[in-house]
Order: C-alpha cells, then sequence, then structure tokens
C-alpha cells in the first residue's frame, strides 16, 4: 500500500514539474508558426494572425487579437477577436477526433461554442452562441448590399458540413437583434434609416438553401413579418432572394419621417391596423422589392 502511496506521488510530482514546464518554457513562438502553415493549407486556405499565443488552464491555448480571413481576401477578416480561448474535447481526444471548445470577446460581445472535425483533419462544423455581438462592428455585413446595419445580436447557430462547401452543409439558426438600425445604401421614398426595436428569425440550411420559416420585425413605427427561400452563392452579394412578407405602418410617426407622405400611401393609406403584402426577389447587391 505505501509503495502504491509512493508511485501514485511520483506521478502527481512528474504531472505538476510537467505542468510547470510547459507554462515557463512555453513555444509560443514555434506553435504560433505551425497554426500559421494548418491555416493556409485549409480549404479555402485562411491566413491566420495573432498578436500572441500563451497556454491556459484548464489545458489549452489562449490568443490576444487573433483575425483570420480568407486567402483570396486578406484584407477583410471573416473573424477577429479581442481574445480568443482554445481547449479541447478531452473526451473526443480518446477515440482519436479533435474537437475544439471556444471562448471569444469579440465584436463587443461574447461568442462561444465548438468546433467539431470532420474527415482528413479538417472542421466537419461547428456550433455557435453569440451574446449582445454588435454588427456594426463585423464589417463584412457590408457585403449583403443592403447598407450599414447596427443592432445588438444574440442567439445560436449550428453548422454540419464542410467550411469552404455550403451548397453539401446543413444547419439551423435562431437569432435575436435589439437596438437595430439599417441605413439604407439606397434611400426608399426619401427614408434613408430603418431603426427597429427588435427582430428574431429562425431558420434552416439545407443543400444551400436557406428556409426562413418565420421573421419577425417590431420596428420604429412598422411592423412585419418575413418568410421564404434565400439561394447562397460563394459571393454573398449574388445569393439570390425569393421572400414574401407583411408591414404595418404606424402612421403617427411615419408621417414624420422624409417622404412620410408618399410611404403611408404605398403602405394603404396609412391606417393602423392594416397592412400590404410584399415580396423581395433579386440578389443582396440588387434587391427588388414590390407590393403585391
Amino acid at each position: 500500500m505505501k509503495r502504491g502511496l509512493k508511485y501514485i506521488s511520483y506521478a502527481l510530482y512528474a504531472i505538476i514539474v510537467a505542468t510547470v514546464l510547459l507554462y515557463v518554457r512555453f513555444p509560443s513562438a514555434a506553435l504560433q508558426s505551425y497554426l500559421v502553415r494548418a491555416a493556409d493549407g485549409m480549404d479555402p486556405r485562411v491566413i491566420f494572425k495573432t498578436g500572441s499565443l500563451d497556454p491556459s488552464f484548464p489545458p489549452g491555448l489562449r490568443l490576444k487579437k487573433p483575425s483570420f480571413s480568407l486567402k483570396e481576401r486578406p484584407e477583410s477578416p471573416f473573424f477577429e477577436a479581442r481574445e480568443l480561448t482554445v481547449a479541447p474535447e478531452m473526451g473526443a481526444l480518446l477515440t482519436g477526433d479533435v474537437n475544439w471548445f471556444f471562448d471569444a470577446g469579440a465584436y463587443g460581445g461574447v461568442i462561444d461554442g465548438r468546433v467539431l472535425s470532420g474527415k482528413g483533419g479538417k472542421i466537419g462544423g461547428f456550433s455557435l452562441s453569440l451574446t449582445n455581438v454588435r454588427l456594426q462592428e463585423y464589417a463584412l455585413l457590408t457585403d449583403f448590399g443592403i447598407g450599414h446595419v447596427a443592432g445588438k445580436l444574440t442567439g445560436n447557430l449550428n453548422y454540419n458540413g464542410s467550411l469552404g462547401r455550403i451548397d453539401t452543409g446543413a444547419g439551423t439558426g435562431d437569432l435575436h437583434i435589439s437596438e437595430g438600425r439599417i441605413n439604407l445604401s439606397t434611400p426608399f421614398l426619401g427614408l434613408e434609416t430603418v431603426f427597429f426595436g427588435e427582430l428574431k428569425a429562425r431558420f434552416t440550411l439545407k443543400k444551400a438553401t436557406v428556409n426562413l420559416s418565420s421573421v419577425s420585425l417590431d420596428a420604429k413605427g412598422f411592423q412585419g413579418s418575413l418568410s421564404g427561400t434565400i439561394y447562397l452563392n460563394r459571393i454573398m452579394g449574388l445569393s439570390r432572394l425569393n421572400l414574401k412578407g407583411t408591414i404595418e405602418p404606424m402612421a403617427a410617426y411615419v408621417e414624420t419621417l422624409k417622404g412620410g407622405p408618399a410611404l403611408l400611401s404605398l403602405l394603404g393609406g396609412g391606417q393602423n391596423g392594416s397592412k400590404r403584402s410584399f415580396v423581395i426577389q433579386g440578389t443582396f447587391r440588387s434587391p427588388i422589392f414590390r407590393f403585391i
């Protein structure tokens, strides 16, 4: 019994010494160089940069100011954060998989979740939880072509499949935007900015098609709903739209807007309780809006 306890104490001592040496002599430069090469070998190819890389506890890595961008668009990071902590899923390691948990402070909010391993060491999917992410800080939203978007985003996203092949992946989403605002790239009847207090959306993704099962909008002066499909393109601005919805104006507010009388006329005279139906077609970059 005493001999067994002695061996256990030796093992614990060895673990403690190894841990201390890892933290004191952590090969951050070598590991950072390896991660840069690994990102460059992904499909699609990714450019990875970080201000610093250090060990964290529980066992993992802590990155300061990391950024990730596609090789074809190095000037536009698709993700960057103030700090990112990454840790392996210990149970998955025992089965030979390499799944990762992560927690990031990014875009004024928090993004955490899990990255799933796929075939050949590639990413096979992910799950995200977003809390109070500021949309105005995510520069790539301008690629959608609708204008400058602001608001706080909270919700969950799940995706299974290759990141470079959205036509073969599948996923779901449940999102909530509060304190929202859209500065339209093209004014509509003199309306340059749309304020919305709350937007909720649920959707599914399958075979490069996003099915919007429900979208509800509670805007300043408007209420509306939307559903339909979006056919994704790798160039997001060229994704095709086939959406249908309704809009209900609040006359007292709309009358105060520039172009308000013309807008009220389009919306059925501005009587509270009246709704107009509409469709949105075309692409994100060149949407076609019409009432029906």
